[in-house]
């Protein structure tokens, strides 16, 4: 079958990046064709984007087009298969019950895997907001022979969805880099209570760091060479690491979320972080203010700067002409679209 092929392809470590994109295209067609979702990028105003109480929840076809972050979609991948190998090791007698949080119209974190595990060990949950992308996956699970399979589909906001029982796995990525417009944080603060003590969450961790940096140049890098290396960048003094503002655990994330202030300013709830001195001495000529996103998917399974759309830099466009000794503040805001607002800090 071919969705096994593109699966083992995807598994194998050995996989080189351009036969790894090649088979993700694979699926992205045999999913359009089938489930009778087109991917796309939908960038013209949001188009069919649903707007919650703690974030966007992006449309089915522009879901669908998050397939072809083709690193991302490898290492979720990837470390989901090596989580249910866990989960089935540590649960022997149990059934392990997953929930798969915005799923769009592919399932694409789970359903290539479904082939290589026993359908009566599995009790899965595909949730997602918009009924169109449900529709798709019904089909599909149709089209990849997976009537075996214990696949129930929900419509709902993963922000408020309460599952019957306690669950072996979870699977959430909503988000953009810095967690900005997508509700990750607030999917996470939601479902990661429902887990079993043992079970796990994926991702396990969220960091987001404030550095500054040329921005240009080090987009001009990774256009020439694929990649940006940090640790040259730090050495050169061609960026400079500030601070860690976020980490975002699941088993903190309900704690956090209810230890959140409001602004009295603009009336919506905050998460603070700790002041970020720019350090004394820095030559902060030129340099931007940027967040970056990186992620522990699972275990060793990780995405750090570049290697994915959600861990590309995103600059403070509000924040100019920083200097050496400064204090930045820096909040998380909590709202229908979440966001960093990083400011100078009163004296």
């Amino acid at each position: 079958m071919k969705l096994a092929i593109i699966a083992d392809t995807i598994l194998d470590e050995s996989s080189t990046p351009e036969l790894l994109q090649s088979v993700l295209c694979d699926f992205l067609q045999l999913c359009s064709h089938a489930g009778g979702v087109e991917a796309s990028s939908s960038f013209d105003a949001w188009a069919e984007d649903s707007f919650l109480d703690s974030g966007v929840a992006i449309n089915s076809q522009a879901a669908a087009h998050c397939v072809t972050d083709y690193r991302r979609t490898v290492v979720f991948l990837r470390g989901i298969n090596a989580a249910l190998t866990v989960l089935l090791s540590r649960f022997p007698n149990d059934s392990i019950k997953i929930l798969y949080a915005g799923c769009g119209p592919y399932a694409t974190l789970i359903l290539p895997l479904l082939e290589r595990f026993d359908p009566g060990r599995l009790d899965l949950t595909l949730l997602d907001f918009h009924q169109q992308s449900l529709n798709s996956v019904d089909q599909l699970i149709d089209f990849f022979g997976y009537e075996d399979y214990k696949i129930d589909l929900q419509r709902a906001d993963a922000c408020e969805y309460q599952h019957p029982g306690p669950l072996h796995l979870v699977v959430a990525e909503v988000m953009q880099k810095a967690l900005e417009q997508e509700p990750q944080f607030a999917v996470t603060a939601n479902l990661a209570p429902q887990l079993n003590p043992r079970g796990v969450f994926i991702p396990q961790k969220i960091e987001v760091e404030l550095c500054l940096g040329r921005l240009e140049q080090e987009l001009e890098t990774f256009r020439r060479e694929g990649a940006v290396d940090r640790e040259s960048l730090s050495q050169i003094g061609a960026r400079i690491p500030l601070d860690t503002v976020f980490t975002l655990l699941p088993r903190e994330a309900a704690a956090l979320a209810e230890n959140a202030i409001c602004n009295q300013s603009t009336g919506t709830m905050e998460l603070v972080s700790p002041l970020v001195v720019i350090p004394r001495g820095s030559n902060t000529n030129g340099f931007d203010v940027l967040l970056f996103t990186r992620l522990q998917v699972f275990a060793d399974y990780h995405l750090t700067d570049y290697e994915a759309e959600i861990t590309l830099p995103l600059r403070c466009l509000e924040l100019t002409d920083i200097c050496a000794g400064e204090r930045l503040k820096v909040t998380y805001e909590l709202s229908g679209y979440p966001k960093f607002n990083v400011v100078k800090a009163l004296a």
